[in-house]
C-alpha cells in the first residue's frame, strides 16, 4: 500500500470500517511510514476533539430544579408550560452545524498538512538523487538566456531563471524532474560548496503564499508561491542563506 491509498483509507480505518485484508495492509503501512502515522494521529485527535466538543454537561442541580418546578406546578393547579421545542431544535441544529464545520476544517487542515509533508519528502528525494549523479544538470550554463529556452517544449510553463552570480548564488544550470505526478523544472545554484536545487511548477490557481521553512533528513527546505509558480528550494545550506536566495528569486 502506498501513501496516497493509505491516506484515502485512514478515516475508514479509524472508524473500523475496512475489511480485514485492507485493514492489515493499512496498519502495516502506517507502522512503517512516519508521515502517514502522524496524519493518522491528527485524524484521531480531530475525532476526539469533536466528540469532546459535542458533549454539553448538564448542571448538577438540574434534576432537583425540575422536580421542584413540577411540585410547584402541581400545588398551584397550573398546567406546566410546554417546553420550548423550537428553541431546543435550533440549539441542537447549531451544535450539529458547529461540529460539522469543525470536522470539515480539521479534515482540510490534516489533508493540507499531509500534502505539504508529501511534497517535502518528494523534493528532498529529488535533491538527493541529483547529488548521486555524475552531474546535477542536463543543460549546464550560468546564462539565463541559455537555460530558460532549453525548457521550451519540455514543460508547459516558463520557469523563473535568474543568474545570481553577482549576489553570490551562481547558476549552474537546469534539468527536468518528475514530482507530484508532473514534469517540473529544476534549477541548480551553488553557494560556496553547497548545491541548491530550486524546483518549480505551476501553482494551479493557488494564491500567493509566504515562504515555509522546514528540515527533513538534514536538509533545509523552503517553499513558497509567487507569480503563479510554486517554488521549493532544497539544500544543506543554512536556512538564513537559503532565505536570501528565496528573496532574490
Amino acid at each position: 500500500m502506498q501513501c496516497k491509498e493509505a491516506h484515502e483509507t485512514l478515516s475508514a480505518l479509524i472508524d473500523d470500517e475496512l475489511g480485514t485484508e485492507q485493514q492489515h495492509a493499512a496498519k502495516a503501512h502506517i507502522a512503517g511510514c512516519s508521515l502517514c502515522a502522524e496524519v493518522a494521529r491528527d485524524y484521531r485527535r480531530i475525532g476526539d476533539d469533536l466528540r469532546a466538543g459535542a458533549r454539553v454537561p448538564l448542571p448538577a442541580d438540574l434534576a432537583h430544579k425540575v422536580r421542584a418546578r413540577l411540585a410547584s406546578e402541581a400545588r398551584s393547579g397550573h398546567r406546566p408550560q410546554r417546553l420550548p421545542w423550537p428553541w431546543l431544535a435550533q440549539y441542537a441544529a447549531s451544535l450539529i452545524l458547529v461540529a460539522g464545520l469543525s470536522g470539515l476544517l480539521g479534515w482540510q487542515l490534516a489533508r493540507s498538512s499531509f500534502e505539504q509533508r508529501r511534497l517535502e519528502r518528494d523534493v528532498v528525494a529529488a535533491h538527493v538523487r541529483s547529488l548521486l549523479q555524475d552531474t546535477t544538470v542536463q543543460v549546464a550554463s550560468s546564462e539565463s538566456h541559455t537555460v530558460k529556452p532549453w525548457f521550451n517544449g519540455r514543460i508547459e510553463f516558463a520557469p523563473t531563471v535568474k543568474d545570481l552570480t553577482a549576489e553570490g548564488f551562481p547558476l549552474v544550470g537546469g534539468r527536468l524532474e518528475f514530482v507530484d505526478g508532473r514534469r517540473i523544472a529544476a534549477l541548480v545554484y551553488k553557494r560556496r560548496r553547497h548545491v541548491i536545487n530550486v524546483f518549480m511548477w505551476p501553482a494551479d490557481g493557488e494564491p500567493r503564499a509566504a515562504a515555509k521553512a522546514s528540515v527533513l533528513q538534514g536538509y533545509n527546505t523552503l517553499s513558497w508561491t509567487a507569480g503563479g509558480i510554486t517554488f521549493w528550494a532544497v539544500s544543506d545550506l543554512n536556512a538564513k542563506e537559503l532565505g536570501e536566495l528565496q528573496g532574490l528569486l
